[in-house]
C-alpha cells in the first residue's frame, strides 16, 4: 500500500517547545542512564562512570564520563540530534524518551559539550540555545580556517586523558559561562545539597547495570571534602547495603506479581545517620517508599511526605525507619515520554504508590508490624471506650462499607433498607451530651442496654449477618502529644488528620483548643491536688474530650457517603483537617462533663474533693 509519511512543517517551534517545557529534575536521570547504558558495552572489568568538575576558564562544570563505544565524527553528530541515538534502539518499553539533550538543553542552554574518544581519536561537539538562530543549534567553531560544528580535539586532551580505550565526556556548561554547574546543576541560583546528583541516582536507581561501578568526585558528595576535589567516593545501590541493615524482606503477590521489600532502616547506635547512610558514605541514605520498574524508581517519597502517607499503607508510626519498594512486573507499566512517571499499558493512566497501598498492608510481614509497634509504645490511658461509643454512634447508620457497597448488586437504596439509610440521621438515643458525660466518667455502654447479668444469648451456632459485618467500623485513635510525631503527619496547627484507607483518626494532643480547655478547667481545681497530679489529669480530660468531639465529626462525615449529592471530594473536605479541627475548638460545650470527670479521678486517686460549682 502506498503512503506519505507525515512530517513536521516548523520543527524549530517543535524542538523550541520540547525542551522549554521539559523538567529540570530529570537532568541527572538521563545523563547517569546514558552513562551507564554505554559503560555497559565495555569489556567486563571496565564498566565505569565517573561524575566530577571540570574546569573551563575558572569555573567549575559537571561532568558525565563513561567507558564503552566511542563515537566518531559521524556518529558524534548523529547522536547530537534530538530524538536520536547510537547503540540504542527506539522504544517505548526500552530506555528511549524525550532523553539527555532536552533536559540538558532545558537547564544548560548555554551549551551542552560531547567528547568521545573512538580508536584513540577524540572529537568534539557543543550544543546550545543560538540568540540569533532563535533555536538550539550544533555551535560552530573555526578550525583550521573553516567553520566546523564537529572536529578533531586528540592532540588537545592526548595530556590530560588516557586514549588507550574507548571513553565518551558529557560536560554541562549551564546557562552562562559564569555558571557552577557542581554547585547549581538544575539552574542558576537554585541551591541544591552537595551530594543532589548522588542522591538523585541513589534514589532513582534501584540497580545499576551489571558490572557498573559509578565513582563520584568528593565534590559532589556529602560528607568531608567541601571545597576539595581529586579524591573519590564508590556510590552503591540501596541492594549492595541490605546485608547490612537488621531486617529486610521480599514478599510476593502471586495473584498479581507484585512483589513488596519492606526494609528496616534504623539509624546506627553510635551516629545520627541511618545505617544504610553510613555503609554508603557517597550520598543521603533516608527512609522512603517507591515504585520500582525495570531497575528505576518511580514516585518517589521521602522524609515528610513519606510519614504524612504512611498511615494508610499499614505504618501509622515509624516510617522514618522503615523503607517500601514495589516492584512491578516490566510488562505492567509503562515510563511517560519524560521518564519521570508510570502510566498504565493500555489506557496511560498515572500509576503511583498509593494504588498499592492496600497490597502493602495485606502482605506485611510480622517483625514489621513489630517495628510500627516499638516505634510507638501505647499510651498508658486505653481509649477502647471511646472507640467503643464512637462505634455505637457509626452503627446507627447502618452504613455498609466501600467494599460491600462495591459488591452489592442492588443499587435502589430505600429508608428502610438493611444496608444504609438514603440520608444520615440517627436513631433515637440519649443527647450526645450525656454521651460524652458517661464516656468520660468511663461508662462504656450508653442506654438502658442489658446488664452483663441480663445479656440475651442467640441461638447456639448464630453469627453475624453478612451485612452486619460488612458494616463500616469506627476508626482507631491515635492521640500524640510528641512535636516530631505532630509534624511528620503534618498536623501543625490542626486538630486532627483522618486516613480513610487505614480507618485512624490522628489526635494532635498538643492543639491549642486542648490548651485553652485546660486554663478554664484548672482554675475549677485548683488546691484540689498536687499540681503535677492535677495537671496530668485535665490535660487527659481536655484530650480526651477533643478527641471525641473530633471523632464524632468524623463519624458523622463518614455517614453522608450514602447521601446523594454528597462526592468523594465532599466527603474528604468533611475529612479534612481544616474541618475536623473547627471540631475541635467548639471546646465549650464539653466543659461541664470534663469537669465532672476530673471530680472523679481525682477521688479515685484519694483526694477529697469537693464538687465544683456548674457556670
Amino acid at each position: 500500500m502506498s503512503f506519505e509519511r507525515l512530517t513536521i512543517q516548523d520543527d524549530r517551534f517543535l524542538i523550541n517547545r520540547l525542551i522549554g517545557q521539559a523538567p529540570r529534575y530529570t537532568l541527572v536521570r538521563e545523563f547517569f542512564m546514558n552513562a551507564q547504558e554505554s559503560a555497559t558495552l565495555a569489556p567486563e572489568g571496565q564498566r565505569f562512570v565517573r561524575i566530577y568538575p571540570t574546569l573551563i576558564e575558572g569555573v567549575r562544570k559537571l561532568t558525565f564520563w563513561n567507558t564503552g563505544p566511542g563515537m566518531d565524527a559521524v556518529e558524534l553528530r548523529t547522536a547530537t540530534n534530538i530524538s536520536a541515538s547510537i547503540n540504542k534502539q527506539m522504544s517505548l518499553s526500552g530506555n528511549f524518551g524525550i532523553g539527555a539533550k532536552v533536559s540538558g538543553l532545558t537547564v544548560s542552554p548555554a551549551g551542552i559539550r560531547y567528547r568521545s574518544c573512538k580508536n584513540g581519536v577524540v572529537h568534539e561537539v557543543t550544543i546550545g540555545f543560538d540568540q540569533e538562530a532563535d533555536t538550539f543549534v550544533r555551535f560552530v567553531y573555526e578550525v583550521e580556517g573553516r567553520q566546523e560544528s564537529v572536529f578533531d580535539v586528540t592532540q588537545a586532551v592526548r595530556k590530560t586523558a588516557d586514549l588507550s580505550f574507548d571513553w565518551t565526556e558529557v560536560v554541562l556548561i549551564g546557562e552562562d559561562d559564569d555558571h557552577d554547574t557542581i554547585s547549581e546543576p538544575i539552574g542558576k541560583g537554585i541551591r541544591v545539597d552537595r551530594s543532589y546528583v548522588a542522591t538523585q541516582i541513589f534514589r532513582r536507581f534501584a540497580e545499576f547495570r551489571p558490572g557498573v561501578r559509578v565513582i563520584l568526585d568528593v565534590s559532589v558528595t556529602k560528607g568531608g571534602g567541601r571545597d576539595e576535589t581529586g579524591r573519590t567516593r564508590t556510590l552503591k545501590t540501596l541492594q549492595d547495603v541490605v546485608s547490612q541493615l537488621p531486617n529486610a524482606e521480599i514478599v510476593a503477590c502471586p495473584e498479581t506479581g507484585v512483589k513488596i521489600q519492606y526494609l528496616h532502616d534504623p539509624k546506627h547506635a553510635n551516629y545520627s545517620h541511618s545505617i544504610s547512610a553510613l555503609n554508603n558514605p557517597a550520598t543521603s541514605s533516608t527512609s522512603f517508599c517507591a515504585l520500582v520498574h525495570r531497575g528505576e524508581r518511580y514516585d518517589f517519597r521521602t522524609g515528610k511526605k513519606w510519614s504524612a502517607v504512611a498511615p494508610n499503607y499499614g505504618i501509622p508510626f515509624g516510617s522514618t525507619v522503615l523503607t517500601v519498594e514495589i516492584y512491578l512486573p516490566d510488562d505492567s507499566a509503562l515510563p511517560n515520554q519524560y521518564r519521570d512517571a508510570l502510566t498504565t499499558v493500555e489506557e496511560r493512566n498515572p500509576i503511583t504508590t498509593d494504588d498499592y497501598a492496600v497490597k502493602v498492608r495485606e502482605l506485611m510481614p510480622e517483625w514489621v508490624k513489630d517495628v510500627i509497634r516499638e516505634a510507638h509504645p501505647p499510651r498508658d490511658e486505653n481509649l477502647d471506650d471511646l472507640q467503643k461509643d464512637l462505634q455505637k454512634l457509626l452503627d446507627e447508620f447502618r452504613l455498609p462499607t466501600s467494599t460491600y457497597i462495591k459488591s452489592h448488586k442492588a443499587p435502589e437504596r430505600t429508608e428502610t433498607s438493611d444496608f444504609g439509610l438514603d440520608e444520615a440521621r440517627s436513631a433515637e438515643v440519649d443527647p450526645i451530651d450525656v454521651d460524652e458525660d458517661r464516656f468520660l466518667r468511663g461508662e462504656r455502654n450508653f442506654g438502658q442496654r442489658a446488664t452483663e447479668k441480663k445479656v440475651r444469648k442467640a441461638p447456639e451456632g448464630a453469627k453475624l449477618s453478612k451485612e452486619a459485618q460488612a458494616l463500616e467500623r469506627a476508626p482507631t485513635i491515635e492521640i500524640l502529644d510528641d512535636p516530631a510525631e505532630i509534624d511528620e503527619k503534618q498536623m501543625k496547627g490542626r486538630a486532627a488528620r483522618f486516613y480513610k484507607d487505614a480507618q485512624t483518626l490522628f489526635i494532635n494532643g498538643l492543639y491549642s483548643a486542648v490548651d485553652r480547655m485546660i486554663a478554664e478547667l484548672e482554675i475549677h481545681f485548683v488546691g484540689q491536688a498536687e499540681g503535677e497530679a492535677l495537671r496530668s489529669i485535665v490535660l487527659r480530660a481536655a484530650q480526651r474530650s477533643m478527641a471525641y468531639r473530633v471523632g464524632k465529626a468524623t463519624c458523622y462525615a463518614i455517614s453522608k457517603r450514602l447521601v446523594d449529592g454528597w462526592s468523594l471530594e465532599d466527603l474528604d473536605r468533611a475529612t479534612s483537617p481544616e474541618s475536623l479541627s473547627l471540631a475541635a475548638d467548639d471546646y465549650r460545650q464539653s466543659l461541664t462533663t470534663a469537669r465532672k470527670w476530673i471530680s472523679a479521678e481525682v477521688k479515685a486517686h484519694g483526694f477529697a474533693v469537693a464538687e465544683p460549682e456548674v457556670a
